[in-house]
């Protein structure tokens, strides 16, 4: 599973790209959600489930769409960009580098080390499991960060994004779209464009 897709390359439901440490996913699911996980906990997501995505495609023109049949109903907004490709990184960011930079992320790199692998499951391996079990807790510090995470995510607003929809996407409630905008110093929340940072608290 690569952990790249390069101008022209695409990814139809139900495939995915794995970054280089095998850590994080990024998968088009079936019901046309494009997820970003760390070892299944979902870290990000393009809210797109029940709006029949087909496929999400790196186009030559420099953007990054998903497609309904041939209708695209989400994108980077980076068209006009060279040489792009879509990485997904050891640090759980996902990013559209172009021939002179980044061009669009998710803002969702980590500092600290990848979730551990899971354990395996049979009724053997249970007692030492509980033995690794104090050990291998600092290293399942990030997976409580990805969980305490909203305090400290940020989210690049994107072309078509509202204050309502993003709050419906990180809370899955638009109503507290006032939350994001506080925390984000958004003193007018219909006044939101392309690029600006937001903080998901």
């Amino acid at each position: 599973m690569s952990d790249t897709l390069t101008e022209g390359q695409q990814l139809q439901k139900g495939q995915s790209l794995a970054s280089a440490n095998g850590a994080y996913t990024l998968a088009l699911q079936d019901d046309g959600n494009l997820v970003l996980a760390a070892r299944g906990e979902a870290v990000w997501a393009t809210a797109t489930n029940g709006q029949e995505v087909v496929r999400a495609e790196v186009q030559r023109d420099g953007n990054f769409v998903l497609y309904a049949s041939d209708k695209p109903v989400w994108h980077t907004d980076t068209q006009g960009k060279k040489d792009v490709r879509l990485v997904l990184q050891d640090d759980c960011n996902l990013v559209l580098s172009a021939a002179d930079g980044p061009a669009w992320s998710t803002h969702t790199e980590t500092d600290g080390p990848p979730p551990p692998a899971p354990a395996p499951e049979p009724g053997a391996a249970d007692v030492t499991i509980a033995t690794v079990e104090p050990i291998a807790e600092p290293a399942q510090e990030p997976v409580a960060d990805a969980a305490a995470g909203p305090v400290h995510r940020k989210y690049t607003v994107v072309s078509g994004d509202t204050m309502w929809a993003i709050a419906e996407r990180f809370y899955g409630d638009g109503s507290k779209y006032r939350v994001i905008a506080d925390a984000s110093g958004v003193t007018d929340p219909d006044l939101v464009h392309p690029g600006q940072v937001l903080t998901i608290p």
